[in-house]
């Protein structure tokens, strides 16, 4: 979610993630951790599912910069989750992206290319040759890395 769509949710929701937002942007990863915690328990308490995505987003980015790769997975995948309850189908495609990126760091390409491929499709579908393009730049690149995993030399 943009920062104008965070401001536009319930006040005690949007304060918490407008500064994690803000903290994360400016590397303040620590910082940025419990201010995004609260806004998901301010949103699941309430029942605010456009809350609950803002910060599932969040913090999927944030425990990726961390290096913590389950959590983003699983903030990620519960983003997908809203993203569908709710109809969002150009958040659909940006977290099927994200699983994507996620999958590809973890090192298992085969699931990496799977959900890369269906946000690529989803992306395509939307109407939106930009998103296609970021997620089409990933798929080249996750080639690039199988080759060189099998033994392939892209620099021939």
């Amino acid at each position: 979610m943009e920062p104008e769509q965070i401001r536009a949710l319930p006040l005690d929701i949007s304060i918490h993630l407008e500064a994690g937002y803000r903290l994360w942007r400016d590397g303040a990863l620590e910082a940025a951790q419990p201010q995004l915690d609260e806004a998901m328990r301010r949103a699941e308490a309430a029942g605010h599912l456009a809350g609950q995505l803002a910060a599932a987003q969040l913090l999927g980015h944030l425990a990726y910069e961390r290096g913590d790769l389950d959590a983003s997975y699983h903030h990620h995948a519960a983003a997908l989750s809203r993203c569908r309850a709710l109809g969002l189908a150009v958040g659909v495609a940006s977290s099927l992206h994200n699983l994507g990126l996620v999958a590809a760091r973890r090192g298992d390409l085969a699931t990496a290319r799977t959900y890369l491929e269906e946000a690529a499709q989803s992306y395509a579908a939307l109407g939106s040759p930009e998103g296609a393009a970021r997620v089409r730049a990933n798929l080249a690149h996750l080639a690039g890395d199988h080759a060189r995993s099998i033994g392939g030399d892209d620099d021939a």
